[in-house]
């Protein structure tokens, strides 16, 4: 458990990063990797106890992976561009306020929960900052 707290950690420090540069890329590889980490522990319950919940809790953090798989495209500012960001971050956050609310009703340790609220409330930023212009426009 505990080398999943340090990686689940790291990713959550490397998605701040993230926020705080204003880097895409940096934010999109602390979500992949927290994806990952969730998926592969909850196959490992489900090869445990045969419950399909965890099934369906590693395919829900496995579309996160896939919606935040880093990519280096250049963010034009448009509208097409925003719009897919707010839904994937707005996605990001409900995933995350899902698993804020699993941990509490599972035997994961109480304070896994805070790492989804924080990951459950960056994607929120992130939509202020598309929403307002705060990010640079790349060319």
């Amino acid at each position: 458990m505990l080398p999943q707290i340090i990686i689940a950690s790291l990713c959550i420090l490397i998605t701040l990063i993230g926020v705080l540069k204003k880097n895409r890329v940096y934010f999109n590889i602390g979500y992949f990797v927290y994806g990952l980490l969730v998926v592969f522990s909850e196959l490992g319950f489900y090869a445990e106890n045969s419950e399909t919940i965890h099934l369906a809790v590693a395919s829900l953090w496995g579309i996160q992976s896939v919606l935040t798989i880093p990519n280096k495209l250049p963010y034009d500012g448009g509208k097409l561009a925003k719009s897919a960001a707010v839904k994937i971050y707005s996605s990001l956050a409900v995933i995350n306020l899902f698993g804020a609310y699993i941990v509490c009703t599972s035997e994961i340790p109480d304070f896994v929960s805070y790492f989804h609220i924080v990951l459950a409330v960056l994607p929120m930023v992130a939509i202020y900052m598309v929403l307002n212009n705060k990010v640079a426009i790349s060319k």
